[in-house]
């Protein structure tokens, strides 16, 4: 990292990305919701992105998880100079970097994102074992064997020959167990806890949990049970041995040496069910010549070992393990030798004291030197080792200067020193700061030479930098605690960025790089976080108040959006006629209940709006009103625009009518009465109709001109019409009608015939007499 003194006279190369504006979320929100100074719970909503020419696309947001890849930041923008030191509070993207971003296409790529990716900290023997100096899977046949099987079978190849010196079970039929048990390693419990054998309980402590089928009452039952989880196969497979040695029902077969008979035994001694276990195990031992393994475990020439662990521990290098072997005498010296794994280029050699280990003198209590082989080197760990494949080399020398002169060599498979593991505990706009805050640790072997780390803001849609800023790395003791990487216990990292439109809308992500040149580029390491879409919405209507010539509403919009659409707009619309009534441009109220209830969206703190709108009740009456906060980059509300649309308010309507008289006389009837409602405002047509309540059929309708009707206006002021709301209207009746019933409808229609859209009011049925006249 950086020293302060050279942090002072830093400046930052800004390489940004631009942001293509291709349109504003077009939001709908239903349901019962409310801010208060304790909660906020907002209305479920549907998003979908809206251009100003109306063409929709999904829009949607990416879980915030660790993930990885290899591909490097693009930083082909225009370079420039800017402030941007976090040493003195929250940065800034720059305007113009910004508007390059914003005039920038959308790219139809999936972002770049990283992985955890551990190192192997477990060392198999490459060449030593028993007799000859062999290699990998021994003298095998692996003729037609894909890679992956033929790296399985080098796993398994030590532990199997181990398992014959430790507990004489006899390798050829562990191997076959193992390639049959496992599906060549494949199987889940071998990918997640390296259990090839299936052994139920734990290993040192470890175990994972698997789902497996149990007998009860007559039936297999599934269950969840815990299986042993080893370090690497090669415990999984010596403790295979082990299972077998103290299990006293196998131990008939213990030290046997012909493999048909092992295989017999086994079968015989209940451990597999299936009749065919033996032909399958001796089929396997046969096909693939696993009798290489048990000739080269009966073989006294001892030269093996073991790597237990090669890791990064703070600043050192950490190498551990042992070498037992039968061709050494006390004159001689043991050496360690570090190389390059994929290059052979020798880094580092160290002559090593011994370290007694009584595990190893218990398995090979013959050897030459095997409980005080034990070897544990601390190197301190530097750029010469980072990323590299690191291959440990055991040698017995009487040299001095560790050359070859007798002894044996035992060389250990390559470790990759390429731990590169990040997460991101905080990305999230804080509203009270107004600011973007990014916390979490990035920890990578490879950053040892690397001195200054950097912050990266990338928009994943553009496939534009948006601006890079060098941070002090902070203590992470808990990092530390779980990954032995080069720089995890100060891997940290803090940045606050000030809002700007540029962080809105598109996929944002996070890159954390550790360089060895102060511009950030260089030799480099990345981390790229997953990336979020800063695009929050929420949103409530407080109040909606409907009088004659007034709507009065209030509540709050909640939305990122805000940030580059910054018109905020009210609008009433017909939902009814699906027509925009009236929209008026809003200053922001403060809601502080917003901010606490929402405090990662971006203008929660000031979201509320309180407007007033000139309104004709009459001509909305029964209509669906709806309110709509919007957020634009228009003057006129259009353009990019963020809505939050709010549950229809029907507006109130009253119908009132009463039927004053209904006078049978010379074979005629004649009804006065009224009618006052608020839809006569838009249904302008009055009708009386005369209807036949026992066959349920219309007798006649007329067409009337309204009355005065001062009496109704004094008793319903309010009604649109209440002052002209009678009607009088005669019609002849038939003599088929006499003793039916009867019921006058008053009617106000937006057509010429009565039909259309209608308000009506029915009046109760009245009982013709036997006599017309």
């Amino acid at each position: 990292m950086a020293s302060d003194s050279n942090l002072k006279n830093n400046q930052f190369r800004v390489v940004l990305p631009v942001i293509f504006t291709f349109g504003a979320s077009l939001v709908f929100f239903q349901g019962n919701a409310h801010a208060d100074d304790t909660n906020v719970t907002a209305n479920t909503a549907v998003t979908t992105t809206q251009t100003s020419d109306n063409q929709q696309s999904s829009n949607y947001q990416n879980a915030n998880v660790a993930l990885m890849t290899a591909q490097a930041v693009q930083t082909h923008a225009a370079e420039q100079t800017a402030n941007t030191d976090p040493n003195k509070g929250a940065v800034d993207i720059s305007a113009e970097n910004a508007q390059n971003v914003a005039n920038a296409p959308a790219v139809d790529t999936q972002p770049n994102v990283s992985t955890n990716q551990i190192s192997n900290t477990q060392a198999d023997p490459e060449n030593g074992t028993a007799s000859t100096t062999v290699s990998g899977a021994g003298n095998i046949n692996t003729n037609g064997l894909s890679a992956r099987n033929v790296q399985f079978l080098e796993s398994i190849h030590q532990g199997a020959v181990d398992g014959w010196k430790q507990f004489e079970v006899l390798p050829s039929l562990t191997g076959a167990q193992a390639i049959i048990e496992s599906g060549w390693g494949q199987s889940a419990l071998t990918t997640q806890g390296h259990n090839l054998f299936g052994i139920k309980g734990s290993y040192n402590g470890q175990s994972v949990t698997m789902p497996t089928y149990e007998y009860y009452g007559g039936r297999y039952v599934q269950i969840n049970d815990a299986f042993r989880a080893y370090p690497s196969n090669y415990e999984s497979i010596v403790d295979h041995g082990r299972f077998l040695k103290e299990n006293s029902r196998y131990s008939n077969l213990i030290g046997q040496k012909d493999y048909q008979t092992v295989t017999r035994l086994i079968r015989q001694d209940g451990y597999a069910t299936d009749p065919q276990y033996t032909n399958t195990l001796n089929r396997v031992i046969r096909q693939y010549n696993l009798t290489a393994w048990d000739q080269e475990a009966f073989n006294d020439n001892i030269n093996t070992g073991h790597i237990d662990n090669v890791s990064v521990q703070g600043d050192n290098l950490k190498v551990e393990g042992w070498h037992a072997t039968n061709n050494y005498d006390q004159s001689m010296h043991h050496f360690i030798i570090l190389l390059d794994g994929n290059t052979k280029q020798e880094l580092y050699r160290q002559e090593v004291p011994g370290t007694y280990r009584q595990d190893v003198q218990n398995v090979y209590p013959n050897a030459k030197i095997s409980g005080w082989g034990g070897f544990s080197l601390t190197v301190p760990n530097s750029a010469n080792f980072a990323g590299k494949a690191i291959q440990v080399v055991s040698r017995y020398t009487k040299n001095t200067n560790g050359e070859p002169n007798g002894g044996d060599d035992l060389w250990f498979n390559s470790v990759n020193l390429n731990t590169n593991a990040g997460y991101l505990d905080n990305f999230n706009i804080d509203a009270a700061t107004n600011t973007l805050n990014i916390n979490g640790w990035h920890a990578t072997d490879q950053s040892a030479g690397k001195d200054h780390h950097f912050i990266i803001l990338y928009d994943a849609t553009k496939n534009r930098e948006l601006g890079r800023y060098e941070v002090n790395s902070v203590i992470r003791n808990d990092v530390a605690k779980v990954y032995n990487v080069y720089n995890a216990g100060k891997s940290g990292f803090n940045l606050q960025v000030n809002i700007s439109p540029a962080l809105i809308g598109d996929n944002i992500q996070v890159i954390s790089r550790y360089s060895n040149a102060a511009n950030g580029e260089g030799n480099y390491v990345d981390y790229w976080f997953a990336p979020k879409t800063f695009n929050a919405n929420q949103s409530y209507l407080d109040k909606v108040e409907i009088s004659d010539n007034q709507v009065h509403v209030s509540g709050w919009q909640a939305a990122d959006a805000s940030v580059k659409q910054q018109n905020h707009f009210v609008i009433l619309y017909d939902a009814t006629t699906h027509r925009e009534i009236a929209r008026k441009q809003v200053s922001n109220v403060s809601r502080p209940d917003v901010q606490r209830a929402y405090p990662n969206i971006a203008n929660a703190g000031k979201s509320g709006f309180d407007v007033t709108f000139d309104f004709n009740r009459a001509a909305y009456a029964g209509h669906q009103l709806q309110v709509i906060s919007r957020y634009s980059d228009a003057n006129n509300g259009e353009g990019n625009r963020t809505d939050a649309w709010f549950t229809p308010t029907t507006v109130p309507s009253n119908n009132q009518g009463f039927l004053d008289s209904f006078v049978v006389k010379n074979g005629e009837v004649t009804v006065t009465g009224w009618q006052a409602t608020d839809q006569s405002y838009n249904q302008k047509n009055h009708f009386v109709i005369l209807y036949d309540a026992t066959t349920h059929r219309e007798i006649a309708r007329q067409q009337v001109t309204n009355l005065d009707r001062p009496d109704v206006q004094k008793a319903y002021p309010s009604i649109y019409n209440s002052a002209k709301s009678g009607f009088k209207a005669a019609f002849k009746l038939d003599s088929s009608l006499i003793g039916h019933e009867i019921q006058v409808v008053s009617r106000y229609s937006d057509a010429n015939n009565g039909e259309g859209n209608r308000t009506d009011f029915w009046f109760n049925a009245i009982k013709l007499p036997q006599n017309l006249y």
